[in-house]
């Protein structure tokens, strides 16, 4: 397995090779789509650079395929690193057009997107900044109980532009507490569940949160052996009471196409809150339980939307910008 780094966040947009063929501007953005968020840091992504063109290719080798049989989240993930492909190629003044899923029949080619000069940044990526993508981290903090005020929920629903999709940014109390006892269900489902517990531990043991060696791998042995789903559902039920909204992302469909585009609109969001001073943290758990999703999506104010992505919103109480450690661009090249 490659090594992974943590001095790829050091990356400068004054390094961009301005006077350089466009298939090494192309390897330059591919800088910035490696750091984009995925399902256990599992980085499930590849990518090709001919010519004008990038593929973006699914690794399914990195797959879960205990806590993400149907493979929502993977793809939710390289939905992510598509986005910060794109917000980097606007920021540099590339045009960029996307073909998804190019070959029927071929999950793995996810997208093929052909730049030209002449970009300019799009309106719903405008608070989508360079800046805010190296700066971007999960944070699951107890957030400070302040009040998001309602002009920067409305920064945060403009980020949604594609009629297939729809933001939830709410406070309701009643979809807070049914989401909270959701959330803790579905801990205590999967943590009991041995098969889950190994494979979060491998997870672990490979380094995927930044831990030394030796640390890695006690987790690994940890979460492996214990089931401590009674700790982490006690500690999900105080970071949702502490939300100053929770938001969920919903498509009409329910295709690995609507997975990459809820993907996007995620990271675009998550990139607009960072810019704003906002964070934001993805709670998965309950979309991968088909009986708590279908529960989720009962919640919803109106009919025919299922729910893809669930996260909530507010103002961190710590102070720790961790990133988590990542493959290389010349890992991740094909």
């Amino acid at each position: 397995m490659p090594v992974l780094k943590k001095d790829v966040w050091q990356v400068s947009e004054e390094d961009f090779p301005v006077a350089s063929p466009i298939e090494a501007q192309l390897g330059f953005l591919l800088r910035y789509a490696i750091l984009a968020p995925s399902v256990k840091n599992s980085q499930p992504w590849a990518f090709a650079v001919q010519g004008n063109r990038i593929h973006l290719l699914a690794d399914i080798s990195r797959g879960q395929p205990v806590a993400d049989p149907g493979r929502r989240e993977l793809y939710i993930s390289l939905g992510c690193a598509l986005e910060n492909l794109l917000v980097a190629a606007e920021h540099f003044g590339l045009r960029h057009g996307v073909s998804y899923f190019p070959e029927p029949g071929n999950e793995e080619l996810v997208a093929t997107v052909l730049f030209a000069p002449g970009g300019v940044p799009s309106h719903a990526r405008g608070g989508a900044t360079l800046y805010s993508i190296v700066s971007r981290h999960n944070d699951n903090s107890v957030f400070r109980p302040v009040q998001l005020p309602e002009q920067l929920r409305l920064r945060l629903m403009a980020c949604c532009v594609e009629s297939e999709l729809r933001i939830h940014l709410t406070d309701d109390r009643h979809f807070r507490r049914w989401i909270d006892a959701l959330t803790v269900e579905a801990d205590r489902i999967e943590f009991a569940d041995p098969a889950f517990r190994k494979e979060l531990g491998y997870w672990i043991g490979q380094g995927i949160f930044g831990e030394p060696p030796l640390m890695a791998r006690l987790g690994q042995m940890a979460v492996s052996r214990i089931d401590i789903g009674e700790a982490v559902a006690r500690q999900d039920h105080e970071i949702v009471e502490s939300a100053a909204l929770i938001g969920l992302i919903c498509a009409t469909g329910d295709t690995h196409l609507d997975h990459v585009r809820a993907g996007q609109l995620f990271e675009r969001l998550w990139l607009t809150a960072t810019a704003l001073g906002l964070s934001i943290h993805p709670m998965s758990q309950t979309m991968r339980r088909p009986a708590l999703r279908d529960a989720v999506a009962e919640l919803l104010p109106s009919a025919g939307w299922t729910p893809q992505h669930l996260f909530r919103v507010g103002f961190s109480s710590s102070r720790d910008d961790h990133h988590t450690p990542r493959r290389s661009v010349e890992d991740v090249l094909v």
